[in-house]
C-alpha cells in the first residue's frame, strides 16, 4: 500500500523481453491491475508499439510522442483504466532513449511505474536497466533460447554491474513447469560461471493467463527488491 505520508513510492519497474513472442505484455498489465486493485497508484507505459494498450482494451488517441512534439498535452495522453489508481500511457513512436529523461520525473508521481519495453537489448534498454528500482526479464525456456537472457544480462551488467532482475521463464507449448526450472538452473549456472551472482527466478509462465496468477507474488517480490533503492533515494 501507499506509505502513510501519502508520498508516492516512485518505483520504476521495466519489464524486458529478450525475444519476440513472449507474454511480457500480459505480465505488465497483470502487475498494473494488481497494484491498482490494492489502492496503489500505477502508471503503465506502453513502449511495445500499442500491444499493451490493446490488451488493456484502451483506444489510443494522443501518445507521449505527441506530448514531446508539442501537439498534445500530458493530460490528453493519460488514460484512466479499471479504476482511478490506474493510469496508462502509450509512448507512440517515441524512442526509448528520448523518453529516459522523462521517466524518472514521471515515476515521482506514482507508487509504481511499469514499463512494457520492446523486445531486445539496445543501448536505451541498458540505460533504463541502470535507472530501474527493480526489473523483470522474460525469456523463452525452449531449447537453448534461454541463452539470449544470458547475453542480455551480460550486455547490461557491463554498464550496470548491480543489475539483478527477477527472471521469468516462459515454457514452450510442449513443455511443463519442469522445463522452466531446468533451463533456469542452466542459465543461473552459466551466469555464475561468467558474470557473477545469478538473478533469482521470479516465476514460470505456462500460458498467457499465468501472468494473472503470478502477479500478486511478483508484486511483493518487486516491492522487496526495490526497498534498498527507495531507502537510498530518501535518505
Amino acid at each position: 500500500m501507499s506509505n502513510m505520508s501519502n508520498r508516492p513510492e516512485g518505483r520504476l519497474i521495466p519489464v524486458f523481453a529478450v525475444d519476440d513472442g513472449l507474454w511480457s505484455a500480459n505480465l505488465v498489465l497483470a502487475l498494473s491491475k494488481t497494484a491498482a486493485a490494492r489502492g496503489e497508484t500505477v502508471l503503465m507505459l506502453d513502449q511495445m508499439g500499442g500491444r499493451l494498450m490493446d490488451k488493456a482494451g484502451i483506444m489510443v488517441g494522443a501518445t507521449l510522442a505527441d506530448v514531446l512534439d508539442g501537439s498534445a498535452s500530458m493530460s490528453d495522453a493519460k488514460y484512466i483504466n479499471h479504476n482511478e489508481h490506474f493510469t496508462a500511457v502509450s509512448t507512440g513512436g517515441a524512442d526509448l532513449d528520448v523518453l529516459l529523461g522523462s521517466l524518472a520525473a514521471m515515476s515521482l508521481s506514482y507508487d509504481w511505474v511499469f514499463i512494457g519495453t520492446r523486445p531486445g537489448c539496445t543501448p536505451a534498454h541498458i540505460r533504463l536497466a541502470g535507472a530501474a528500482d527493480a526489473a523483470l526479464t522474460v525469456y523463452d525456456s525452449c531449447g537453448d533460447k534461454f541463452m539470449r537472457a544470458y547475453w542480455m544480462l551480460d550486455a547490461i551488467r557491463a554498464r550496470a554491474p548491480k543489475f539483478d532482475p527477477l527472471m521469468i521463464a516462459q515454457i514452450s507449448k510442449e513443455g511443463d513447469e519442469t522445463e522452466g526450472f531446468e533451463t533456469f538452473d542452466l542459465l543461473a549456472g552459466t551466469i555464475r560461471d561468467f558474470l557473477g551472482a545469478a538473478p533469482a527466478l521470479g516465476g514460470i509462465l505456462e500460458n498467457a493467463n499465468s501472468a494473472t496468477e503470478l502477479a500478486p507474488v511478483l508484486l511483493e517480490a518487486l516491492r522487496q527488491d526495490s526497498e534498498p533503492m527507495q531507502k537510498f533515494a530518501t535518505a
